[in-house]
């Protein structure tokens, strides 16, 4: 029987013999620290990160402080993604280009290999880590310089023995930043600035804060209550002369209709509900916000990404996992409970059936984080 494996096309001969070895047909970039690349003006990096919209805006402030910490434009970085997030990611500052995978399926994960495998990559980084971008490489016929750590095992230990580990120490963003660094070269490391701040424009800030609120999440269990959020936004609004915008995805649909949280945006007219088709469009929406109160979610890092603090509610979920915010703004509302974490991503529902974890996270408690936050203001 004929071998019908897939072959990678091998690259030019003219390829520089000091930058790469040659085996079995293929040029593999010699190795550099955690990652590989040869030396020269310009090297063609391809980083693969899928999903989902919270990894994708960490992942935009490494790649951002990769461009920042080049001496010239050396690394020219190409990054493949769900055409969902395709347009936000396009806008990240770092990202030269966006290849978009045309279909979860195995036939658009074939076209994309087919597609890839034409050009001459020095580096690519896998920071997904999944069945998915394994098989993509595969077919491709190459190999990653580096895996994005995802740590499982030890999240798990955490959950079910309350066992911690020191590589839960790390956040997402290191683990992210433990890819890229070697591509960088030597320096210290710049101030971080968020990957999509541009957006806000030359717009001057509003004359009265404007308080963001993202009540959603993908998880119920990871939602603050909503009776919780309509008194913090009574009592924002009978404090301040402000404004208030709700943010609403298409997963609020089943439950914010008729909301007592919906009823009483209806009868303010300072209250604003914020229904974006394009995640450029929120982030720009967001960009212009003071603050925005949110759950851990997608918005959390879209809106930290764009250069807006958050004060972020966290249940389930826990430090060690990754995904606290980032922003020096920011702060975290969260209650100690025995039984946190439970769920790596807040999917289980709460066991004890009455989510102490954020029903106990006061709108008092919430509004004195604010009034900290907010210029000139104080508790």
């Amino acid at each position: 029987m004929a071998d019908r494996t897939l072959r990678p096309r091998p690259r030019l001969a003219s390829r520089p013999a000091e930058n790469h070895f040659h085996t079995t047909g293929i040029w593999y970039p010699r190795r550099c620290g955690n990652a590989s690349f040869p030396k020269g003006p310009m090297r063609e990096v391809l980083v693969i990160r899928f999903g989902a919209l919270g990894d994708l805006c960490v992942l935009g402030w490494s790649l951002a402080r990769l461009a920042d910490r080049q001496a010239g434009p050396s690394c020219r970085v190409t990054l493949v993604t769900k055409r969902a997030f395709a347009p936000l990611m396009r806008e990240m500052r770092g990202i030269d280009e966006v290849v978009e995978l045309p279909e979860n399926s195995l036939a658009g994960v074939r076209r994309l290999a087919s597609r890839l495998r034409r050009r001459p990559w020095d580096t690519i980084l896998d920071a997904h880590n999944t069945l998915r971008s394994h098989l993509l490489l595969g077919l491709m016929g190459r190999r990653p310089a580096g895996r994005l750590a995802k740590d499982t095992m030890a999240r798990l230990g955490l959950m079910s023995l309350g066992r911690g580990n020191q590589k839960l120490d790390q956040r997402m963003v290191d683990r992210f930043n433990a890819l890229t660094d070697p591509l960088g070269g030597p320096g210290t490391d710049p101030p971080a600035t968020p990957p999509l701040i541009h957006l806000r424009g030359d717009a001057d800030p509003a004359p009265v804060p404007v308080l963001g609120l993202a009540p959603g999440a993908q998880w119920d269990s990871k939602r603050w209550p909503v009776t919780s959020y309509t008194e913090l936004m009574r009592r924002f609004l009978a404090r301040h002369p402000g404004q208030v915008r709700i943010y609403l995805g298409p997963r609020e649909a089943s439950w914010f209709p008729g909301s007592e949280l919906a009823v009483a945006a209806a009868a303010d007219p300072a209250v604003e509900i914020v229904r974006l088709p394009a995640l450029t469009e929120v982030a720009r929406s967001l960009s212009a916000v003071t603050i925005l109160v949110t759950n851990d979610s997608g918005l959390l890092h879209l809106a930290e990404a764009a250069g807006t603090p958050v004060l972020a509610l966290f249940g389930p979920t826990v430090r060690e996992f990754g995904y606290f915010p980032l922003g020096r703004g920011s702060r975290v509302l969260e209650r100690d409970e025995s039984c946190r974490p439970c769920s790596r991503n807040g999917k289980r529902p709460c066991h004890r059936q009455d989510l102490a974890c954020l029903s106990g996270i006061t709108p008092t408690q919430a509004l004195t984080a604010l009034a900290d936050m907010l210029p000139g203001e104080e508790s």
